[in-house]
Order: structure tokens, then sequence, then C-alpha cells
């Protein structure tokens, strides 16, 4: 039961960080520029 749980937290917290790294939105109205210093 616990293994199934850490399961799910980590694979929600790797769900929110990749959401709050990813430099372009995902919807494809609006996609910021890229920053130079990140490239």
């Amino acid at each position: 039961m616990r293994k199934k749980f850490y399961t799910l937290l980590a694979t929600a917290l790797a769900g929110a960080a990749v959401l709050v790294v990813s430099t372009a939105s995902w919807a494809y109205i609006n996609q910021p520029e890229t920053p130079k210093e990140l490239l």
C-alpha cells in the first residue's frame, strides 16, 4: 500500500515539475520565446 502511495506521489511531483520548468506553454496560442540565457 505504501509503495503504491509513494509511486503516485513521485509521479505527481514529476508531472508538476515538468509543468513548472517547461519554457514554452503547452497551449499552442501562448508560446513565448525562450530567453537567450537558457539556450
